[in-house]
């Protein structure tokens, strides 16, 4: 199904210059209020289609464990209207942010749309220039999407590090792929290209803005494979999982990408997996001892 109008018009005008200014607004509506600027990096942690806060609540609480802080709560209503819980720290070097959607079945140009309502926020109360992400499922999709559709916008934060665990890049099983139907060539490029599908838009229409992702930012793709044959987490094969190395090439300052097997690399088990959680951990907060570059 193709993107109504009212969705065409939600990307083009929050991209177009119109767009821009009120986006501009916005900000400036905020730093009024707020006007420094600090050096933290939050990470917000995205769920994907149907998850809601229990999805990361795992990775999270073994964060807060590690050492990490967990400041904001940010809640997306079916409205769009930000609800948050919590309190922000200056002093917190990592302030972690989990961020649900009330409406969370919703189609891909409304997520983008609410993420760009949460980076005006971070931005114009607290300052922020620079962000992490860590997205499951279809939210590494729509982090995806938003890095292209606003990295150019220097009013915004930048991404530094982006996760991406288990993402339907191109197509999910059951919707519009079937087990052991595609693999990756030589290259990387996928032996098939799915098209969109309700929720997610064609690993071609990723494509096509891929020279729009910001190109200082840093890479973890994740996936998961439960060794039973099939190639697949149950829902993502390895290979739409793992085609947005392909998508990306060239294109970050590093990539990485890790697979996981068996039954703790399930589609709805890997972000709880203690080692996929070390190594996000290890990705987000501590330097990289030489660049990823295409590794």
């Amino acid at each position: 199904m193709d993107l109504s109008l009212v969705e065409l018009a939600m990307i083009s005008g929050a991209t177009s210059a119109l767009g821009r200014l009120r986006t501009h607004r916005k900000l400036a509506r905020w730093q009024r209020q707020r006007p420094q600027i600090t050096p933290q990096v939050p990470t917000i942690f995205v769920h994907g289609l149907r998850g809601s806060s229990k999805t990361m609540a795992a990775m999270l609480q073994a964060a807060v464990q590690t050492g990490y802080h967990q400041m904001l709560t940010i809640h997306i209503t079916h409205a769009g209207k930000l609800k948050i819980r919590g309190r922000w720290d200056d002093t917190v070097v990592h302030p972690l942010i989990q961020i649900t959607f009330g409406n969370n079945q919703a189609r891909l140009p409304f997520q983008v749309r609410w993420l760009h309502e949460v980076m005006i926020y971070l931005r114009g109360q607290h300052g922020v220039q620079a962000y992490n992400a860590v997205g499951h499922s279809a939210g590494s999709v729509a982090l995806v999407a938003y890095a292209e559709a606003y990295s150019q916008d220097a009013w915004l934060p930048r991404l530094r590090k982006l996760v991406t665990i288990a993402g339907p890049f191109n197509g999910v099983i059951g919707m519009n792929e079937s087990h052991n139907t595609n693999f990756l060539l030589a290259d990387g490029r996928p032996k098939v290209v799915y098209p969109k599908n309700f929720w997610l838009p064609s690993y071609a229409d990723l494509y096509q803005h891929r020279q729009d992702f910001p190109q200082d930012a840093a890479v973890l793709n994740i996936y998961g494979d439960l060794n039973d044959g099939t190639h697949s987490d149950r829902y993502i094969s390895t290979a739409s999982a793992r085609s947005l190395r392909y998508l990306l090439r060239n294109i970050p300052a590093s990539f990485r990408e890790v697979g996981f097997l068996g039954a703790s690399a399930e589609h709805s088990r890997l972000h709880d997996n203690p080692r996929v959680q070390q190594l996000v951990f290890d990705f987000l907060f501590k330097p990289a001892a030489a660049p990823l570059k295409n590794r």
